[in-house]
């Protein structure tokens, strides 16, 4: 009978101990950072980007590039890889100032995404996917279209749109992207 009850708190603990590691606290960043900082595709690409798109931005006021691609997800091997979209502006005041409106309107739960209310029209295709019904699901199903951004962040120069279940854990996929660009954010400061 010890041996059981031995047996017993061991299997406890081990998996006790590991299903624990996987739900890490992730440290999100303000959704609109000043900083002095102009980014290029340059260094999204030294991160892992890999650019499947460069739009014409002549309609995206202020814009001086954007693009849209994945990087491949380091974090959960069962989502092979995550779409961003990046809009540079030249500096951080064009970005806000410039580029909120149309980044709000193709962002969110209730983000158009479609041709009658985008305030940018430029490759639609790209900020939407496929849900079940009545499921919030990345898989296609029932051909309903959903917005694929939930979120986005502005730091610097840049605009970063990321995809997620809520928008929440697109604020996460942001977040871990910048950490990634910027790592001297998640350093102490005293």
């Amino acid at each position: 009978m010890k041996k059981i009850i031995l047996t017993f708190i061991l299997m406890a603990a081990v998996f006790g101990c590991s299903s624990g590691s996987g739900n890490e606290e992730i440290t999100l960043v303000d959704q609109v950072t000043d900083s002095e900082q102009i980014f290029t595709i340059e260094d999204f690409k030294q991160i892992g980007f890999k650019q499947s798109k460069k739009y014409k931005v002549e309609d995206l006021p202020g814009a001086t590039a954007a693009f849209y691609g994945f990087i491949k997800n380091k974090l959960d091997p069962k989502d092979d890889k995550i779409d961003f979209e990046i809009r540079f502006y030249a500096n951080h005041a064009d970005a806000v100032q410039m580029g909120t409106e149309p980044v709000a309107n193709a962002t969110g739960l209730d983000a158009c995404v479609d041709k009658y209310c985008a305030l940018w029209k430029e490759d639609l295709k790209q900020r939407v996917m496929l849900a079940e019904l009545g499921v919030a699901s990345f898989h296609a199903g029932s051909g309903k279209v959903i917005p694929k951004y939930y979120n986005y962040v502005i730091y610097g120069n840049m605009i970063l749109m990321c995809p997620g279940w809520t928008e929440e854990d697109a604020m996460e996929r942001c977040s871990k992207t910048v950490f990634e660009l910027v790592p001297s954010l998640l350093l102490p400061t005293e």
